[in-house]
């Protein structure tokens, strides 16, 4: 179910995006461990929120005096969101949820992106988002990156989109639009705007690495 999958986390991973809507951390477990990347620190706070760990190169942290545990890491090969995960691997923290990855500018947010990907068969890992609809009401999406087959509990009729970073070859079960041993690549099929017919979601991937985006509701 996506309720089990979003309290599955065992850390909760904060990025220096927007920050999630109440409506999303009133529902969340945070008695794990909480992880800034660097300049999301001060964010968490005007949520009431203080972190266990900042990570990253400390270009964005204004230093707090309740944070103890800040961890430098200059390596600017790696993203300040990549720093994060190897930490996160390393504790055996994951799977971890990632809030924050949306917002600002949108070179970030694509970096976000590949970054999930790139990383999920090492650190599992979600990450919420919230939206306004055209009737002005909040939305939530839900983004699994994944490079496994999903069975999901979903609610009938939400859209879900299935972005491919590179070739992938998946089949589905319960979408309008079913996909049956079809390749998904940025120069051939896009798997946008889907829509589930059914409260049963199967997505058995047989190559690659897929970005599941789904609508849900907390």
């Amino acid at each position: 179910m996506t309720h089990q999958i979003i309290n599955s986390h065992k850390s909760i991973l904060f990025l220096n995006g927007t920050m999630p809507d109440k409506k999303i951390l009133n529902v969340l477990n945070t008695k794990v461990p909480l992880i800034a990347s660097d300049g999301a620190a001060k964010k968490m706070n005007k949520l009431g929120l203080s972190p266990d760990y900042v990570i990253g190169d400390l270009d964005s942290y204004k230093k707090q005096a309740n944070i103890t545990n800040i961890i430098k890491v200059t390596n600017q090969n790696l993203t300040d969101f990549e720093k994060c995960l190897l930490f996160i691997n390393s504790k055996s923290l994951s799977p971890t949820l990632v809030l924050g990855a949306n917002g600002g500018e949108i070179d970030h947010i694509l970096g976000n992106m590949q970054v999930m990907i790139k990383h999920s068969s090492k650190t599992p890992m979600y990450f919420l988002d919230t939206y306004q609809n055209n009737d002005l009401e909040i939305g939530v999406k839900l983004g699994i990156p994944t490079t496994n087959n999903l069975k999901l509990t979903v609610n009938k009729g939400s859209y879900l989109s299935i972005i491919a970073f590179e070739e992938i070859i998946l089949s589905t079960k319960g979408l309008e639009w079913e996909l049956l041993n079809s390749t998904l690549h940025i120069n051939g099929i896009l798997g946008l705007r889907n829509k589930t017919v059914s409260n049963q979601l199967e997505i058995s991937l047989k190559k690659g690495k897929a970005l599941i985006i789904l609508d849900i509701k907390l």
